[in-house]
């Protein structure tokens, strides 16, 4: 979509070299090294450097990026029938690194956003996962404490680092990418859908 937009021919090594800036910028944001604005827009230029091609252009490449990931709605299988079966049960919070409006709007493509009482983004709030700031964040405006709440992602260095420093249990969903399992994990789940015996729910909406 991005590649697109400036006529860059995509290929495999150009998906390689994206991802692998992209996981560099991403550690950087979440060391706080850099802002969101910044992350959006250099990892393109650092992409179009690296293909020969005028870096200067990578906050339009970046700019059509977020307007195209802004309109997706992709979720986990299960997740939607999974959200609807908690929601009647418990309070449920999003807790994201990313841009806020981005975010926001993803949920809403996704047709979940209804799901979240709170939304608390790494751009919204200041910190970035696996700073355990933004899960205060979020259990305070739910009312909560951390020994009544369960965090559930599959990012075992940025979820884990949060929930272990907040003191709040980990499930882990193991979604077959490699790497080692998070130390921190109370659970390793094999799909989202293995939340509800955890809850004692059924899953039927």
């Amino acid at each position: 979509m991005a590649a697109a937009h400036l006529k860059l021919r995509w290929s495999m090594k150009l998906l390689r070299t994206y991802r692998t800036i992209n996981g560099e910028m991403w550690r950087a944001y979440q060391r706080g090294e850099i802002d969101p604005g910044t992350l959006s827009r250099e990892r393109f230029c650092r992409l179009l450097g690296t293909m020969g091609r005028d870096a200067a252009e990578g906050g339009a490449m970046g700019a059509a990026y977020i307007d195209a990931l802004s309109h997706r709605g992709d979720v986990l299988r299960g997740a939607r029938s999974t959200l609807a079966a908690v929601a009647r049960q418990a309070r449920i919070a999003a807790v994201t690194n990313g841009i806020d409006r981005i975010q926001r709007a993803r949920l809403a493509a996704a047709g979940i956003a209804h799901r979240f009482e709170v939304v608390v983004t790494s751009e919204g709030c200041g910190f970035a996962k696996p700073d355990p700031r933004i899960i205060h964040e979020a259990l305070d405006r739910l009312g909560v404490s951390a020994g009544e709440t369960a965090y559930v992602g599959d990012d075992a260095v940025a979820d884990g680092g949060a929930t272990r420093a907040a003191g709040v249990r980990f499930w882990w969903i193991d979604r077959g990418l490699g790497g080692e399992p998070p130390e921190v994990m109370e659970r390793r789940l094999g799909s989202v859908r293995d939340i509800l015996p955890l809850l004692g729910l059924d899953g039927r909406a």
